[in-house]
């Protein structure tokens, strides 16, 4: 009982560390690079910087100071929440503690060179910061995200499997001994689909004033909508699968191993996720396209994956027809 205990809480520890580490180092850095420009630096810094990288907003030594720390820190730790709120559900928490790890730096980055351009200036409207710098922001955080999710490990819990068949009260297809079912939907969601042509106008609104480096959170923006906007949802023999419509990858994947039982309920998006997209709780995860019905799959994990879908009742229906006949003839196949 002791190792398992000490074997589940591991993923959480893993998961925060170097989504600290990075808050740490990029707070470290800043802090050391104000310090000793500190005597050096403007009474007020340039913070903002128009098309051509010139100054053209200003920001107190003090307050520019608090409001990198506050954004780092407040950065990191909403991920290492996220992160641990979401063990056991693998894939995504690995991927929370990686951009937990990536943007501390990202951030970081941009914080220290903008620092050094305004140290030794007596007047802030000449301070510029060449584009390139949000490049090698960019860089440096995807680098710190890759050794993030190195770092975070597998869950363990998050691969748990189920050892007796669904319960005989949920509903399940009818099938024979040899027989194949593969049920499959596509969902979309208005939603994030507004979400994603309102930060498109925006920045192309915003572009030409704050130069082009601004596209760069319109950009993550648009691959996180891409990825969640439009899903497929298919059940057959490997279990569940949920995959983008439109990129190959990252897709959610619950082995019928680890389905202890599926059915359906009722999801309102805001009221019980928050808003659309991957989400998480403390025992729960969904893929909230919209509200209305949707598939709930039990994990031998603890947690629940809900996906909203058309026909949900049929889809979990399958799933435990079959993870009932895959746990019924292990026995026989071993």
């Amino acid at each position: 009982m002791a190792r398992t205990t000490r074997i589940d809480r591991l993923p959480g520890w893993r998961g925060a560390a170097p989504v600290a580490l990075s808050a740490t180092l990029a707070t470290g850095a800043f802090l050391a690079v104000f310090a000793a420009a500190y005597d050096r630096l403007p009474t007020e810094l340039a913070t903002h910087l128009g098309a051509d990288g010139r100054a053209d907003d200003f920001t107190g030594r003090g307050a520019f100071a608090a409001s990198a720390l506050l954004l780092v820190l407040g950065t990191a730790a909403l991920f290492a929440v996220l992160g641990h709120r979401a063990r056991g559900s693998g894939t995504a928490a690995r991927l929370l503690t990686a951009t937990g790890t990536a943007l501390p730096v990202f951030v970081g980055y941009l914080t220290v060179a903008l620092t050094r351009a305004n140290t030794g200036v007596s007047d802030p409207h000449a301070v510029h910061l060449p584009g390139w710098h949000a490049a090698l922001a960019a860089l440096a955080a995807m680098l710190a995200g890759t050794a993030g999710w190195l770092l975070a490990g597998t869950d363990p819990a998050a691969h748990r499997t189920a050892e007796r068949p669904p319960p005989a009260t949920a509903d399940r297809l009818a099938l024979a001994p040899r027989e194949h079912v593969v049920w499959t939907r596509s969902v979309n969601s208005p939603g994030l689909w507004a979400i994603g042509a309102v930060v498109a106008v925006g920045a192309l609104a915003s572009g030409s004033a704050v130069g082009w480096w601004a596209l760069l959170p319109a950009v993550v923006v648009g691959l996180l909508v891409a990825t969640t906007a439009r899903v497929r949802v298919t059940v057959d023999a490997r279990g569940l699968t949920v995959a983008p419509g439109l990129l190959p990858k990252p897709r959610v994947h619950v082995p019928l191993a680890q389905i202890t039982a599926a059915g359906t309920q009722d999801v309102s998006a805001l009221r019980d996720f928050g808003g659309w997209g991957y989400r998480t709780r403390a025992d729960r995860s969904g893929i909230v396209l919209r509200s209305g019905g949707a598939l709930a799959v039990d994990r031998a994990s603890g947690r629940t994956l809900v996906v909203t879908v058309d026909d949900a009742t049929t889809a979990a229906a399958a799933l435990n027809a079959l993870a009932d006949r895959a746990r019924r003839t292990e026995p026989n196949e071993a």
